[in-house]
């Protein structure tokens, strides 16, 4: 029987495109199985589906905030991450912008096309969930309206009045999407550049808190990729913070010891160590 990876649908999406890169690059033999929310992608793995495919980060847009909470709330650890270039056009059923009425767009593809669509006066924003429901919506709108959507969905069969390619706010458009499983990646002997997400939760806020977190690593010469807050919905000042640090929790010993460290004087839990595929 062929393992399932949960999607973020529905087909056609960003995600999609990229679980598609992941399994010819993994060499899998596996099938997409679509679900309409982050949330319940999330609830397939470890259930009805071995992985699952989730946008973690954008360059325009910062990360996904959900999905960090998800993460934190979870037992699902993070053994991969793909990044694609993502880049948008904007299609309209009318031959002028001027006579735009309506424009259906995806939450998060909206906030990478903001400048684009400040061009626009008096023309209604429709939110959508996907950018396929923003491609069909304007498929089947007969007013003039027009939609934001991924440059590779102007390959499909319909022909539109008017199109602009390349509308996102800059060209370097790249969004990272994570590979989640029930269990640490194994694959140790990979040579290739390891990175470890941990969440830390502080205690009550106080003054040098987190520079106390921080200098843990850095004392350990352990270099921290990235970091992100986010509240723990236990009470105003009370944050998780995300780190992503350089190495494999799993084989080096200088990750682990500088976790270690960490644990000592906070709650720590390891998100999972991982390595990009397809690049």
């Amino acid at each position: 029987m062929k393992d399932k990876i949960a999607v973020l649908g529905p087909t056609g999406t960003f995600t999609d495109i990229a679980t598609c890169k992941y399994i010819e690059h993994m060499g899998l033999d596996a099938e997409r199985e679509f679900y309409s929310t982050m949330r319940k992608t999330f609830s397939a793995v470890g259930t009805d589906c071995k992985y699952g495919v989730i946008p973690i980060e954008n360059t325009l847009d910062g990360y996904v905030q959900i999905i960090l909470d998800l993460l934190a709330t979870t037992e699902l650890k993070v053994i991969h991450e793909i990044v694609l270039p993502i880049r948008f056009a904007f299609v309209a059923n009318c031959e002028a912008m001027d006579e735009v009425e309506t424009i259906y767009v995806q939450f998060k593809s909206e906030n990478q096309c903001t400048e684009f669509l400040e061009t626009f006066d008096g023309a209604g924003i429709i939110t959508t969930a996907s950018n396929s429901q923003s491609y069909n919506n304007l498929v089947k709108d007969q007013s003039k309206a027009g939609a934001i959507i991924p440059m590779h969905m102007l390959h499909g069969n319909e022909t539109f009045k008017l199109v602009i390619e390349d509308v996102a706010d800059s060209l370097d458009n790249h969004t990272r999407f994570i590979v989640i499983s029930k269990n640490l990646n194994e694959e140790v002997e990979v040579d290739k550049p390891w990175k470890t997400s941990i969440v830390v939760t502080g205690d009550n806020d106080r003054p040098g808190l987190l520079a106390d977190i921080l200098g843990l690593f850095s004392s350990s010469d352990i270099n921290m990729k990235s970091i992100m807050s986010r509240p723990t919905k236990s009470g105003l000042g009370n944050y998780n913070f995300f780190i992503d640090i350089d190495g494999c929790y799993q084989k080096d010993p200088g990750v682990r010891a500088a976790i270690s460290h960490v644990m000592d004087k906070y709650e720590i839990k390891i998100l999972g160590s991982f390595y990009r595929v397809g690049s």
